[in-house]
């Protein structure tokens, strides 16, 4: 972690720290939707769609959904690397013992941020990974 900028250790680990305090006041259990956004699946508009479409689904089906895309749009645009990004405010919210499941959409695989999140809960978290079932967008 000594790679990181001073910069994206403090405000990434403060944001990490803020995010898993307000995942306490959450009703359990959360889960949460990881899939291509800024690389891979379907470019990032579509991308961005599917993920807030599949977001309304599994809430509609009576999931408590972490929404990340708040804390995402507070770092966007602010040049931190992708790997501190994911190591300082990723998995620590993944490792936090307050997620239960993570839905992945299609293309996950081409995403190197899902890939990652994919690759922590799959082994380093008691996260049950789920595909997104493609039939619920049609339902």
């Amino acid at each position: 972690m000594e790679q990181y900028k001073a910069e994206e250790r403090e405000v990434l680990g403060r944001l990490a720290e803020e995010t898993i305090k307000f995942l306490k006041t959450l009703p359990q259990p959360i889960v949460r939707v990881c899939g291509p956004l800024t690389t891979g699946g379907f470019g990032y508009e579509e991308n961005a769609r599917r993920l807030a479409k599949a977001e309304e689904i599994l809430e509609k089906k009576g999931y408590t959904v972490f929404k990340f895309g708040d804390a995402e749009a507070s770092i966007k645009d602010k040049g931190y690397s992708h790997a501190a990004v994911m190591d300082l405010f990723h998995k620590p919210v993944l490792k936090s013992g307050l997620l239960q499941e993570a839905f992945f959409l299609k293309g996950w695989n081409e995403s190197t941020g899902a890939t990652i999140e994919r690759e922590t809960c799959e082994n380093e978290t008691p996260i049950a990974v789920t595909d997104f079932p493609e039939e619920w967008f049609s339902e």
